[in-house]
């Protein structure tokens, strides 16, 4: 089977790549290395001892993406390409449409000219249900994202509903995360973007590795068990294992079209994480607190039976897994 996948050089990206190699499925990746490094390619080669076809691409670029896809006989697009972060995309609302919503519409056009049967799956977020109504969060939640970012993701769903509907042989699954941490089992990838990440595992190593004095936690009067922000952590090799399951669940589809959550379906507050983190590290990580952040829910996490029932898949990683394999890959960087 043959796969192109986009933002394939990024955190998630990366690791999906890697798995995919290793139970041998034949890969084109695409990024425009803005938010990640050549290298990394150099790395998924080394761990599976291959050399693996990479093009230097934007996906704004139509006739260029129309032209891979057609060369190199794509049977399905795994979709991870995107700007992603939430502070950023209210700055640059403007250009975070354009990649993300304009560059997604590029290539499911191209897919659409190019390929008979079309296999999609998107890299969608928590992001599109907004403050939690009710927990846990399943997929028929209301959608009310509350930054430009989620409102990218949720158009972008919208648009595939369209092309399903109006053309033939469309496969689609768009799979919404909830919050990937941690490395692979060689520690060689990693989350590690060119630009200051917002996310919480990197702030954290951060502090642990001494880069920072050190941890901003937001919020200690919320309702929840130590009044900390609590949130669906899931280890990223869990988060890929879900990828590959909507792969081949889809492989065998007919015209389908489906939402599903990819989460472990707990909550881990801020300090749980950080107690985690220093347990089975034997590192400290000290910590100040600070006002809640407007905007910010008490807590949010994944109702995953979708994704059992339908993708045959589940968590298999725990919270000490997350936080040794993300300090692991960060202390030897």
């Amino acid at each position: 089977m043959n796969i192109l996948v986009t933002g394939a050089l990024g955190y998630i990206g990366s690791h999906a790549s890697l798995e995919l190699i290793r139970q041998n499925y034949n890969l084109v990746l695409v990024d425009n290395l803005f938010n990640s490094e050549r290298k990394v390619l150099s790395k998924i080669e080394k761990l599976t001892f291959k050399k693996i076809r990479f093009e230097k691409l934007d996906i704004r670029n139509f006739s260029q993406i129309k032209s891979l896809l057609y060369e190199n006989k794509i049977d399905a697009v795994i979709h991870f390409a995107g700007l992603k972060s939430i502070e950023e995309s209210f700055i640059e609302s403007e250009e975070y449409f354009d990649v993300n919503v304009n560059g997604t519409s590029s290539l499911i056009k191209a897919m659409n000219e190019v390929m008979d049967k079309k296999i999609f799956i998107f890299s969608s977020s928590a992001c599109v249900y907004g403050q939690p109504k009710y927990l846990p969060i399943d997929e028929n939640h209301t959608l009310f994202p509350m930054n430009p970012y989620g409102s990218n993701k949720l158009e972008i769903e919208q648009n595939l509903i369209d092309i399903h509907k109006k053309e033939r042989n469309w496969n689609i699954i768009s799979l919404r995360y909830f919050n990937p941490v941690g490395s692979e089992d060689s520690f060689t990838l990693g989350e590690n973007s060119k630009k200051n990440s917002q996310n919480l595992m990197p702030h954290i190593t951060k502090v642990a590795l001494k880069k920072d004095d050190y941890f901003k936690v937001y919020g200690k009067d919320y309702e929840t068990k130590d009044g900390t922000g609590v949130r669906d952590y899931i280890h990223i090799m869990d988060l890929i294992d879900g990828h590959i399951s909507a792969l081949r669940f889809l492989k065998n589809k007919e015209e389908y079209m489906d939402f599903i959550n990819l989460g472990t379906g707990k909550g881990y507050s801020v300090i749980e994480i950080l107690e985690t983190f220093k347990k089975v590290n034997s590192i400290e990580v000290p910590y100040k607190f600070y006002p809640r952040r407007e905007g910010d829910a008490a807590s949010s996490f994944a109702d995953n039976s979708k994704a059992k029932k339908f993708l045959n898949w589940k968590p298999k990683r725990s919270l000490e897994d997350m936080c040794k394999s993300a300090w692991e890959y960060q202390k030897n960087i």
